[in-house]
């Protein structure tokens, strides 16, 4: 099993790669953090010059976090963290079907990946598992049908 977790930093996020971790250990596979930097955000940005750089420091302290997560929860899990740059809606569903991922973990902010890449594998005949993560953790997007 591939297990694609969309690390944002948020409690939700690390809800969802807790939940990866224990899912990967309980029927094998391997798990992938995903985190992706939004430097769109800051083409024209009209304010300090250093806000990118302190939005880069704050996403590697996210990532840090992913790492330590990992290595305390995730003992005997093979897991690794992908830093990347783009669009993170974009992204997440580029890496899914690249990556043909077996379940997709979203904090709830994503619930737009999760309809557009449900649709997408609809089209395609194929079927992931993809929760999304939000007030109510472990809760599952329903299938559309």
């Amino acid at each position: 099993m591939k297990v694609l977790v969309a690390y944002d930093g948020t409690l939700d996020s690390k809800t969802a790669l807790r939940y990866g971790l224990k899912k990967v250990k309980e029927d094998g596979g391997e798990l992938v953090a995903l985190h992706v930097f939004n430097s769109s955000l800051f083409v024209d940005y009209d304010a300090i010059p250093e806000a990118e750089e302190i939005a880069r420091r704050e996403a590697s302290r996210y990532v840090k976090e992913a790492e330590t997560i990992i290595r305390d929860e995730g003992s005997g899990v093979k897991a690794s963290i992908i830093e990347t740059e783009g669009n993170p809606g974009k992204e997440i569903i580029r890496y899914a079907e690249v990556e043909n991922v077996d379940l997709l973990l979203c904090p709830s902010r994503y619930s737009t990946v999760v309809k557009t890449f449900r649709k997408m594998l609809n089209k395609k005949g194929l079927e992931t598992s993809i929760y999304a993560y939000g007030s109510s953790p472990y809760s599952p997007v329903p299938t559309e049908r």
